[in-house]
């Protein structure tokens, strides 16, 4: 899309065309195989994991946003397929240590190789400055949604509903 047609799309509109394009660029075809047959949490605790190098079950459950059982039974799925291995702290026995295995660092890399590709694919016909307006955009995301966060969450206090 132009930016002269972008400018003359009204706001609804062009929501429901970026809907499209999104839908189009997320196309199960296009993904198939690149996210290891893992489920959205799984593959989340995977991301930390491999960035961390180490980290414990309770951290897993923070990064994921999932109570520590249901942590549990996600690193249950990725230490059964080799994925990532746990021992109990040395310091804390009560502390479960989570580490990537050599294979999940290699399928882990694998599916970043070719994450890096499609969005590479995605973004080869931007120019320069309309990546630098995307990616401006994108890192300001996270502080939107915290905000709609917190705004959500302070219509529904005292609402009974959890």
């Amino acid at each position: 899309m132009t930016n002269e047609r972008a400018a003359n799309i009204p706001p609804a509109e062009a929501y429901w065309e970026f809907i499209d394009v999104l839908k189009d660029a997320f196309d199960s075809e296009r993904w198939q195989g690149v996210l290891m047959e893992c489920s959205k949490n799984e593959l989340l605790a995977l991301v930390h994991v491999f960035r961390t190098g180490e980290t414990s079950m309770s951290r897993i459950a923070e990064y994921v946003g999932v109570p520590l059982n249901t942590a549990t039974g996600i690193a249950n799925r990725l230490e059964k397929r080799g994925l990532v291995e746990r021992w109990r702290s040395d310091e804390d026995k009560r502390v479960m240590v989570v580490r990537i295995t050599e294979e999940g660092a290699r399928q882990f890399r694998t599916v970043m190789d070719t994450v890096e590709s499609l969005v590479g694919e995605l973004f080869a016909d931007l120019s320069d400055e309309e990546r630098r307006v995307l990616f401006r955009v994108i890192a300001r995301v996270p502080a939107l949604l915290e905000r709609e966060g917190g705004a959500g969450q302070a219509a529904g206090a005292g609402s009974g509903q959890d």
